[in-house]
């Protein structure tokens, strides 16, 4: 306890709010002031109409006001109402701060200004589920986020499930925050830099933007398709942990490195043709001949021996997505399909189909990708989410099978693409896409 605080906080009462003390009392307050009755006494403004202000009182105050009531009451042989009146403050408080002096002095050590933590959280009643969960799933290295938290908690709690989704995910934001959980890399991987690339993608675009207007063009005929990996076991590369730990480790599953390949496809106008999904296998093998025909049918699905784009894949897009959608294209618009610098979307064989169709072809420099590709650029991120979402629910309640991962079945992947498909359709998101590439004849209406 500091005794300037004290001996300041008791000039001031008696400066300012007891004219009335007794002459006995004013020989203690001497006593205790000594050579500091020359300190200048801090001023309380007065506020509202009834002249009383709301005080707030720093742990350090609070000791001195205790001592200064105790000393009153020894010395003067007062009751702890009598000696909390002088003081001006009420005795329950005086009670409630001497109960709470070993926190005060902690809370002065720690030098925080407050010893409320607030009101509890709406994750209070289920917190000590919410962190067993959290540190199961971490002993066993799986990675934990703020969805899956959310995911659990609606699960064990009826009345927080009863939020808007917005309301759960920064309720669960606080509860991490609050008991020290943050997100940890585990790994960091970087790409080349659009920099490098810039001035040719730069060249590149100029060039398209002649290409794509004029009356033989129609965006909904303004077509980019590029294809992308879904992995059958999606683990992040962060987790939740404790702050401060030098090991963060995840687990990872057997299945880690099973993929399909997903060739998607939209237009200009905002619309996103039918998926081809590739799985490993053998062209007419089992899984084509007897597990397609459960997938879902809005989609088209082949196999390849590395689950890969190839030649032969690439043929039998053309001739299953590409050409019924042409087919449907006015006679004097003249198709336009954009394709990456990918080695299969380059062979003879594939662009001479294409243009048989009537389509002319049009290739994306190498590296430029991620600055003229709008699949790359604004689609297969947000599609990818959407399937890491349907993954991540799976995971919480069936991927674990008796304390081990399992990866989902081939026919579950292609329920989640689909779903992930039926997301993307009339969203603004693919127009976007087009957008962020730069191409600014986007917003002419032919």
């Amino acid at each position: 306890m500091a005794r300037d605080d004290e001996l300041h906080y008791v000039t001031t009462i008696i400066q300012f709010n007891l004219p009335n003390l007794r002459s006995s009392l004013n020989t203690t307050i001497e006593l205790l002031i000594g050579k500091q009755s020359s300190v200048m006494p801090r001023v309380v403004q007065p506020g509202g109409k009834s002249g009383k202000i709301r005080v707030r009182y720093k742990p350090r105050r609070k000791l001195a006001i205790i001592a200064a009531v105790q000393r009153l009451m020894e010395e003067e042989k007062l009751s702890l109402v009598k000696a909390s009146e002088m003081a001006q403050v009420h005795y329950s408080l005086i009670s409630k701060w001497t109960k709470e002096s070993d926190i005060l002095r902690n809370a002065i050590k720690s030098k925080k200004k407050s010893r409320h933590t607030g009101p509890s959280g709406q994750l209070q009643p289920v917190q000590d589920q919410l962190l067993r969960f959290i540190f199961e799933q971490r002993e066993m290295g799986m990675p934990i986020n703020i969805l899956m938290i959310v995911l659990y908690a609606s699960t064990i709690s009826t009345l927080f499930s009863g939020k808007s989704i917005k309301a759960r995910c920064s309720a669960v934001r606080r509860f991490v925050a609050q008991h020290s959980l943050v997100y940890r890399m585990g790994t960091h991987e970087s790409q080349r830099h659009p920099e490098e690339v810039k001035e040719e993608a730069s060249d590149f675009l100029s060039e398209m933007r002649k290409m794509v207007v004029g009356p033989h063009r129609d965006q909904r005929f303004i077509i980019n398709m590029d294809q992308t990996p879904v992995y059958f076991s999606m683990s992040p590369s962060k987790t939740l942990d404790i702050i401060g730990r030098k090991t963060i480790h995840v687990r990872k599953s057997t299945n880690d490195t099973k993929r399909a390949t997903v060739a998607a496809t939209i237009t200009a106008s905002g619309h996103v043709l039918p998926a081809m999904v590739v799985f490993k296998g053998a062209k007419n093998g089992r899984i084509a001949t007897s597990e397609f025909q459960n997938y879902p049918s809005e989609h088209f699905y082949a196999c390849q021996k590395n689950a890969w784009m190839d030649e032969g894949v690439m043929l039998l897009w053309a001739e299953l997505i590409l050409k019924p959608y042409i087919d449907s294209a006015p006679d004097h618009v003249i198709p336009l399909l954009i394709l990456d610098s990918y080695r299969c979307h380059m062979m003879s064989s594939v662009v001479h189909a294409i243009q048989e169709m009537g389509v002319e072809v049009t290739h994306i420099p190498g590296g430029c990708t991620s600055l003229c590709q709008p699949v790359d650029v604004g689609f297969n991120k947000p599609f990818k989410s959407h399937i890491r979402q349907d993954w991540e629910s799976w995971m919480l309640f069936e991927g674990l099978v008796h304390g081990t991962t399992s990866a989902p079945t081939r026919e579950e992947v292609a329920g989640w693409i689909a779903k992930a498909f039926r997301h993307m359709q009339g969203n603004s998101i693919v127009k976007n896409a087009w957008l962020k590439t730069d191409y600014e004849w986007f917003n002419v209406d032919y």
